[in-house]
């Protein structure tokens, strides 16, 4: 098959998670596959140098290419986007002439989705929208009800809706999705690839100053509003011993106003910024931790999510305190590895109770056992395939 997937973000300098697995992975299996990208953070001359058309090498699976569309006509800023979004039919239009898909995946909502889906519509190409987060509410903004009417267009009128967990399911129905049409399938995930941390514990330890006999809580990802890292480490200030580290990997909206609260707080030397770190490098860091945090505030957007950093944990053998998500616990359910709370204040107490715990590595085990039982990334591309294959059929 040759199947285009697009998204409102920039491929090439995105954290991996998704977005780069399916695609990667399918190409392995021999379907042609292309990518339309918003090029976010690059200016109109970086745009210009990347080129409208691309071939580059997958950042999962470097061994298989993609074919990288980037719309030129503005650069990847608020403006841009907002330009982008007016004038995506045509362009996207002229992708869909040069690529001919068989099938189209969407992970794109105001830039990008709702727009394609009615080019989809009008050539008869199947598209599928992969449903990943609450996109209206991610960031507020004067657009947020725009937002929603396009997510409520989309849920309605694409040919199929594949969600990444039943919560995020459940709030796509209810929005107005066919039932029929609408499935959970859950994201590949390399259990190989992150279990090979462990023998590189203690030599990041040693690079980022971390004492062997430290107890390390681990927090990985963007730091969003709604990510309760400022009352995680307002706790972690009043109730963590001498001996233990915060580790905080990532960066986003939230990372100057951390960085004034820990040095407000007098814990330069215990709270330790990282940034992003490489997906290749992504399971040596992690195994640094003892017990690993997701400390999201409860709402509508982080209960249909499913936090893509809980599975790296997880597969990385971690001990995990969350706060109490809908779509962890449809899909996890009461388990002894993962402590649920109600608040991030309570997740950094559970956190350090666990890290203390003599059966951690016991805890560690069965949350890989786990998931394994759960995800493979093997029978998760397979099962996307045939979905795609089947609605490719159906089309025909």
């Amino acid at each position: 098959m040759r199947i285009l997937f697009l998204h409102e973000v920039n491929y090439l300098e995105k954290p991996i998670f998704e977005m780069h697995e399916f695609p990667e992975h399918l190409a392995a299996l021999g379907h042609e596959v292309g990518f339309v990208q918003f090029p976010e953070g690059l200016s109109f001359s970086e745009v210009r140098a990347l080129g409208w058309k691309a071939k580059v090498p997958g950042r999962v699976l470097p061994s298989q290419n993609l074919t990288l569309y980037t719309p030129q006509n503005a650069a990847g800023n608020l403006l841009g986007r907002l330009k982008t979004a007016l004038s995506f039919k045509r362009s996207f239009t002229a992708v869909i002439k040069d690529f001919r898909p068989d099938a189209v995946v969407c992970f794109s909502v105001p830039t990008s989705g709702w727009q394609a889906l009615k080019v989809c519509s009008r050539l008869g190409i199947p598209f599928v929208f992969r449903a990943l987060d609450v996109s209206h509410l991610i960031r507020k903004s004067v657009f947020s009800r725009l937002i929603l009417a396009s997510e409520k267009f989309i849920y309605r009128n694409a040919s199929a809706v594949s969600a990444n967990n039943p919560a995020m399911a459940e709030y796509c129905k209810s929005l107005g999705a066919n039932s029929t049409k609408t499935s959970v399938d859950l994201p590949p995930i390399d259990l190989s690839h992150f279990a090979s941390g462990k023998s590189q514990r203690n030599q990041i330890r040693s690079r980022l100053g971390i004492a062997v006999e430290s107890k390390v809580i681990l927090y990985m990802g963007s730091f969003f509003y709604f990510s309760g890292l400022p009352q995680l480490v307002d706790e972690f200030s009043r109730s963590a011993q001498q001996n233990t580290v915060l580790l905080l990997i990532g960066g986003g909206e939230q990372d100057q106003e951390l960085r004034q609260q820990v040095t407000a707080l007098g814990l330069q030397n215990r709270v330790l910024f990282t940034g992003f770190v490489g997906f290749n490098e992504l399971p040596g860091y992690l195994a640094v931790a003892d017990v690993a945090v997701n400390p999201m505030q409860s709402s509508l957007v982080s209960n249909a999510a499913f936090p893509n950093k809980v599975i790296q944990y997880l597969a990385t053998g971690l001990a995990v305190a969350t706060t109490r998500l809908r779509g962890l616990e449809l899909t996890f359910g009461e388990v002894a590895g993962i402590r649920y709370s109600e608040t991030p204040e309570q997740v950094m107490r559970d956190a350090l109770q666990m890290a203390s715990n003599p059966d951690l590595n016991v805890l560690g085990k069965g949350n890989q056992i786990l998931l394994a039982e759960k995800f493979s990334r093997i029978q998760a591309i397979k099962a996307f395939e045939t979905r795609l294959r089947k609605l490719v059929e159906h089309y025909g």
